[in-house]
């Protein structure tokens, strides 16, 4: 097993998966989620799908995720859930919200799109938390070329997710509310989706399964590369893994050190992407999206959200997966270095 969960439960997408994580935790109107800004928009639109709202907390300055002392502070009466997010493949530090959440009684959620091959502290990445999503998106380390799951250990929770993912259906005997039942009897519970992952996918996931070592290998081996080869450059900082993690790099994300250089975020990104490097920028603070920014709550984040604004203002996403040849890895690193030359102030 990838996670050494009792259970897991297949959805159409990362998505639904968070959709599902969120109904499953009894996520309702009014309630509270509390989520990193530093994430792609699904992680916060499963929270307004089931009629609650996401409170942003800031990020770790080292590793890009939630900040435990910052998800604290956001804690109020209304908060129903921590969703921690794993950022390009790095842990969370899952002990101290694993602690916020019982101390509250909250449920913990651990979006893991980034993540499947990581580990924390020794474990795999998905045992810690009350519910673990995975993305199987075609860009992740697994991919089912769309596809997600949550896994968990909760029995209660287990059941909630195959109900939801499935129209809110049972057949089960044993959770039909109907006695003595017709055996082609089924029932309609709750309000769920069609939100089942396809058998011709589930074969997909299953296959990519048995590479899922080899997958992580190679990002290692790749980011080892770009540790080596670029920790040099004064202007940008790389990204760290910390002793107690095994990142499944799914991202590898620099910094740019703006003050020692003559030239913007956007232009070293244009220069990067003109001389055929697909350079990226993960991700926009989900508040700053015109649909959050309607609401009054989320116009103060811009404030509230130092280090996120930070980190965005200054990062790149360099190409990194596992097909990648070696010499497209020496092509990288060399364009990274004629352009961060170039960039420099104190260049010759």
């Amino acid at each position: 097993m990838a996670c050494g969960t009792r259970y897991a439960v297949a959805f159409s997408s990362g998505t639904a998966a968070l959709h599902g994580a969120c109904f499953a935790a009894g996520v309702s109107d009014g309630q509270e989620v509390i989520v990193p800004p530093i994430t792609f928009a699904a992680t916060a639109n499963s929270v307004r799908y089931c009629g609650a709202w996401p409170v942003f907390a800031d990020v770790d300055d080292s590793t890009v995720t939630l900040d435990p002392w910052a998800v604290g502070r956001a804690i109020t009466p209304r908060t129903k859930a921590i969703m921690a997010v794993d950022f390009a493949g790095h842990p969370c530090r899952m002990h101290e919200f694993k602690q916020l959440a019982d101390r509250h009684g909250l449920i913990l959620i651990e979006d893991a799109a980034h993540a499947l091959g990581a580990t924390y502290d020794g474990r795999r990445v998905g045992q810690l938390a009350d519910m673990t999503t995975f993305s199987f998106h075609p860009v992740k380390v697994l991919t089912t070329g769309e596809g997600g799951m949550v896994v968990t250990d909760r029995k209660d929770l287990y059941q909630r997710l195959q109900l939801f993912r499935n129209h809110g259906i049972t057949r089960d005997p044993w959770l039909l509310r109907t006695s003595n039942p017709a055996p082609w009897f089924y029932e309609q519970q709750e309000l769920g989706y069609n939100y089942r992952l396809t058998d011709i996918q589930a074969a997909l996931g299953l296959s990519q399964l048995e590479r899922l070592s080899h997958f992580i290998a190679r990002r290692r081996a790749i980011a080892a590369r770009y540790q080596a080869s670029l920790s040099d450059l004064g202007g940008i900082r790389l990204p760290a893994e910390r002793e107690w993690a095994g990142s499944a790099w799914h991202l590898f994300v620099v910094r740019l050190n703006l003050p020692l250089l003559r030239k913007t975020r956007r232009d070293v990104f244009e220069e990067l992407r003109a001389r055929g490097i697909g350079v990226q920028v993960h991700y926009i603070p989900v508040y700053a999206h015109p649909y959050y920014q309607r609401f009054q709550r989320y116009q103060r984040c811009f404030t509230t959200c130092p280090r996120a604004e930070r980190f965005y203002a200054e990062s790149i996403s360099l190409p990194l997966f596992p097909k990648m040849a070696d010499e497209d890895i020496e092509r990288v690193i060399g364009v990274v270095r004629e352009v961060m030359h170039e960039a420099s102030r104190d260049r010759d």
